[in-house]
């Protein structure tokens, strides 16, 4: 008579409201209260949405029908008083741990609590994903006025692959989460990184996609070594030593897990050789990947570009097609601020990252994945970076400018308040805000004729 999997799913969506309601209310809560629940109220639309998809386009075939699969086993066992599925064999003492396995354990444990609805679990792993992307929002704070920081907000909370991909019980949401958290704590506090935080968000990553915590942690290394240049100190030199170390420990990981016999460059080609021809397959396959120098620009094509209008076979593939039309259409618009960022990548901390990691990542999966289905949810972690820069390029440059300052009159750097305190009207800093160029001369007040009684 009642369907606990819809009975569950609006009771978890009306306990996320309540929950957002109140952490939106909180003391000195820099995001705008309708901004936070509007991103619930997508995320709860996105579950409901991809669930449906799930079962009407796909007949019920997906990942994310077998991770419940594996959550509701859990779970059984775990109520009937099986307290073995939270012990090491469970967790770690098969082959291959990590990824789907990992998985389905985590799976298991969200069903535990909420109950068998799979509808539900669809918003708990959404509702994960949007912590990911709120601690990435709350990190840029403390190198980004309020202004910035909320219009960032704005684009990654709203954007549809960061609320649709992520809105279903698979590695995408778990992926997004562990993406935000080693953001935190590499932005940090101070110049400082918060490493509980940040390796954190690497260890979430390792057991999901250990490739992906590699090249998290390979962008951070490369990021403070070109930024301990800028302003050599003993704590820089020490943080960049110790990201190089613990990024050869996830690549030894890494080569461990995924059977590589050779942790060099050749070693690598033949396991991203292996992994391409495994995309190779369904519908929407490329037929052929980029290889070598030569595919460079069509590995960027295949990530940023495609697919193109006559290889869109359905909803599914249009509203890829669409976003990035629209991606498009905004960087456009921001041309002279991303070439500015472009031009002075090296000076900020959070340009260095965001830059390494996205042309970083189209070369990971412009080589190694074939399906653009795969890529439109491979590429969703890449959104939160792309829309780094171009919320906040224009601040990140000139407050890079006014930390090295090449003249000897240098005002502090300020933003320009509007008469309305709204996030949607504020305005960009200009060279003159930043203290670049030269200062306006005082202007001399206009004699209107009249004296003083």
């Amino acid at each position: 008579m009642f369907d606990y999997n819809i009975i569950g799913f609006f009771i978890i969506a009306v306990f996320a409201l309540c929950v957002g309601v109140l952490f939106a209310r909180r003391h000195r809560q820099p995001f705008p209260t309708r901004l936070i629940i509007f991103a619930i109220a997508l995320r709860i639309l996105g579950s409901f949405v991809r669930y449906e998809i799930l079962y009407r386009a796909y007949d019920g075939v997906g990942d994310s029908v077998e991770y419940y699969r594996r959550g509701v086993s859990f779970a059984d066992r775990l109520w009937g008083g099986d307290l073995s599925v939270l012990g090491f064999s469970q967790w770690f003492g098969v082959e291959h741990w990590w990824g789907t396995d990992f998985v389905g354990n985590i799976s298991g444990l969200v069903i535990s609590v909420i109950g068998p609805t799979m509808r539900g679990e669809f918003l708990v792993f959404s509702m994960l994903g949007f912590i990911g992307l709120y601690l990435a929002a709350r990190g840029v704070l403390d190198l980004a006025p309020k202004p910035f920081v909320v219009r960032y907000a704005a684009w990654i909370w709203l954007w549809p692959s960061l609320w649709f991909w992520t809105s279903g019980v698979g590695k995408e949401a778990l992926i997004v989460f562990a993406t935000g958290l080693l953001f935190f704590g590499y932005v940090g506090r101070g110049g400082r990184i918060l490493w509980a935080y940040y390796l954190t968000g690497a260890l979430s990553a390792f057991v999901v996609r250990p490739h992906y915590a590699a090249f998290l942690v390979l962008v951070t290394g490369l990021a403070q070594w070109l930024g301990s240049w800028q302003r050599i100190s003993v704590r820089h030199l020490l943080e960049a030593a110790i990201v190089v170390v613990l990024a050869l420990l996830v690549l030894s990981g890494m080569n461990a897990l995924f059977g590589i016999d050779r942790a060099d460059l050749e070693g690598m080609q033949e396991f991203q050789s292996a992994r391409a021809r495994n995309t190779l397959i369904g519908g929407s396959n490329l037929d052929t990947l980029p290889s070598g120098i030569r595919g460079l620009p069509m590995a960027f094509v295949n990530i940023w570009v495609r697919p193109f209008p006559w290889e869109v076979r359905g909803p599914i593939s249009l509203l890829p097609m669409i976003e990035l039309w629209v991606l498009w259409w905004v960087l456009w618009r921001k041309r002279r601020q991303l070439l500015s960022a472009a031009l002075h990548w090296r000076e900020n901390k959070l340009l260095r990252f965001a830059l390494i990691a996205i042309a970083g990542y189209t070369l990971l999966i412009g080589y190694t994945f074939g399906n653009l289905g795969v890529i439109a949810r491979q590429r969703t972690p890449m959104f939160m970076f792309v829309f780094l820069i171009v919320a906040t390029a224009s601040y990140l440059v000139l407050a890079s400018h006014a930390k090295a300052p090449k003249h000897k009159y240098f005002p502090r750097l300020v933003l320009r308040r509007h008469p309305s305190p709204s996030w949607r009207t504020a305005e960009l800093p200009t060279r003159m805000d930043a203290g670049i160029g030269r200062p306006a001369a005082k202007r001399r007040p206009r004699n209107t004729g009249s004296r003083p009684r």
